[in-house]
């Protein structure tokens, strides 16, 4: 070890943990980093993202070890404050939460010179602080690492009917964080709070990462690859789509990061190692004085293609044995497609009649088997049992157009395969939750449809409509699954003869199926509904799920 590393490495040992501040003021702590020698003005506050608290910026985090951001900033010399919030929480809550603790860290360090620095949905409650609960008198900045601006398509597949309940193990549950995650839940978020006033003041400096990174993010990484997330969009780290982590602002900046390697550490940013200081503090650092960083246009990536309208690509389809809860799968993939295939550990599985029970690998922690190859010729995939299958062909990619926020007008969906397809056969169940996330009801389509042209959805009422959408022509199979966000009561009555209307085969009402929240994170002694609600365990506000 050289004498400057062990100097550097005496330095950060001997730094104060930091201590907790329970301020009367605030429904939960947060923690004031120690005083540097010779400190800046400049307070950052450092906001966690989803699963995660205040530790996991100056703790260990999940496969990587320390994380060296408040040692990092000490150093700078920079106060530090770390805030608490709801790990499954809405912004809703977390907003309200974070913004009386940003007053009390503004009379704490008597400065209004607060900047924050937020991972993941982190960058989310603090936009909702700052506009929403009109707490912009302190920061006017905000340094966001991966946040899923505009949700999280691996959110709607959450709320999917292709999702199994052992998903949860490897890609998270159905939480209150989950459900405003959803692709339609954000663009509506975004643009109510693009007509505050207040927004136009806030400068947002937005960083991503596009490596799906290890498990985890693997699986998350390779759903988002072949749903919207692909390299020509941009690439995913794993959990958000680059064209969700950068936000349509008047002051927002993308910021550049660099794809290196080297010897002693892999330099490729995914959603774990983002929020490392050893990363990325100097793009942070760099923020927040006068010496350069390498900022990004903001071209035509962002999946907005025309005012009020997303494109989302697609390039493969997903089978679930939550659809087909009693049926073996029996299909052929066709030959050089990626399949990846997820069992519980009891079922079987072959690939043209040869077993392939000694090639599937464990999922470390979990009950789950996984399969993963690259098909050399057309081969027959049998499984019995629980299953879920994703398959990427690359070619002949399906193309969505469609409203994330629909309003006053019915909603146009228009479905396109590219190649030489003339005609194709949809299959639509649209899963309709209210929007505080009370599942209403199951609506069934189906239909047929020239190539490139307009289907229109029936509307019922007001609410976050989960779309997953099977489209086939001949041997071309692909899926689609997003979500959007009604405004009023829409009628699938329409003058325009050239869209469709898709045919409406079955509607079932579900009040009594599935989760209900307490969108506000509040909680009681007397639940008398099922749903997830907050419940105070310890020190911390955590989710109990309720089945009744």
């Amino acid at each position: 070890m050289s004498m400057i590393a062990f100097i550097l490495s005496f330095l950060i040992s001997t730094i104060p943990a930091p201590t907790r501040v329970d301020d009367p003021e605030c429904e939960l702590p947060w923690f004031k980093g120690a005083e540097p020698p010779t400190p800046h003005n400049t307070v950052l506050v450092f906001v966690h993202g989803k699963h995660d608290d205040e530790q996991i910026w100056f703790d260990n985090v999940y496969h990587y070890g320390h994380n060296d951001m408040y040692e990092m900033a000490y150093n700078a010399g920079y106060r530090t404050a770390f805030v608490r919030l709801g790990s499954e929480a809405t912004m809703w809550y977390n907003g309200r939460v974070l913004s009386e603790q940003l007053a009390s860290i503004e009379r704490h360090f008597n400065t209004r010179n607060i900047v924050i620095v937020a991972h993941s949905k982190g960058g989310i409650d603090a936009q909702t602080a700052l506009v929403y609960y009109n707490s912009l008198g302190a920061p006017r900045k905000i340094i966001s690492l991966s946040t899923p601006y505009y949700g999280s398509p691996l959110a709607d597949l959450v709320f999917s009917n292709f999702y199994t309940a052992w998903l949860a193990l490897i890609i998270g549950q159905a939480t209150p964080a989950t459900f405003v995650l959803q692709t339609g839940y954000m663009y509506d978020f975004q643009d109510r709070l693009s007509d505050d006033p207040d927004n136009q003041y806030l400068y947002y400096y937005t960083l991503s990462g596009w490596d799906i990174g290890p498990f985890p993010l693997w699986l998350g990484g390779l759903y988002l690859n072949m749903h919207g997330g692909d390299y020509r969009s941009g690439g995913n780290d794993g959990a958000v789509t680059f064209q969700s982590a950068h936000l349509l602002a008047p002051h927002a900046e993308r910021i550049s990061l660099p794809a290196y390697e080297d010897r002693e550490r892999q330099w490729f940013f995914n959603h774990f190692n983002m929020r490392l200081g050893q990363n990325t503090w100097y793009y942070i650092d760099s923020l927040l004085n006068v010496y350069p960083v390498l900022t990004a246009y903001n071209s035509n990536k962002n999946s907005l293609k025309r005012e009020g309208y997303v494109t989302l690509r697609s390039t493969g389809f997903i089978r679930s044995s939550a659809i087909d809860k009693n049926a073996p799968l029996n299909i052929i993939i066709p030959e050089g497609a990626y399949l990846y295939l997820l069992i519980n550990k009891n079922a079987k599985v072959s690939l043209s009649g040869v077993t392939m029970q000694n090639k599937l690998k464990d999922y470390p922690g979990t009950p789950i088997k996984y399969l993963s190859v690259k098909t050399d010729r057309s081969q027959q995939l049998r499984v019995n049992g629980e299953y879920f299958l994703m398959v990427d062909e690359e070619q002949n990619p399906l193309e969505i157009e469609y409203q994330p926020v629909v309003k006053n007008t019915p909603s146009h969906i228009r479905i396109r395969l590219t190649g030489q397809v003339q005609s194709i056969s949809y299959k639509i169940t649209a899963r309709v939750y209210s929007l505080t996330g009370n599942i209403k009801r199951v609506i069934e389509l189906d239909g047929n449809v020239r190539n490139g042209s307009y289907v229109t959805l029936p509307f019922f009422e007001e609410g976050l409509y989960n779309v997953s959408l099977i489209v086939n022509s001949g041997t071309i199979e692909r899926t689609a699954i997003f979500s959007m966000v009604v405004k009023e009561e829409h009628s699938f009555n329409h003058r325009n003869a050239n869209i469709q209307t898709a045919y409406l085969k079955r509607v079932e009402n579900t009040n009594r199926e599935g989760i209900v929240f307490d969108i506000l994170g509040r909680y009681g002694k007397n639940i008398q509904k099922s749903g997830v609600f907050f419940k105070r365990i310890g020190e911390k506000n955590k989710p109990v799920i309720v089945i009744k």
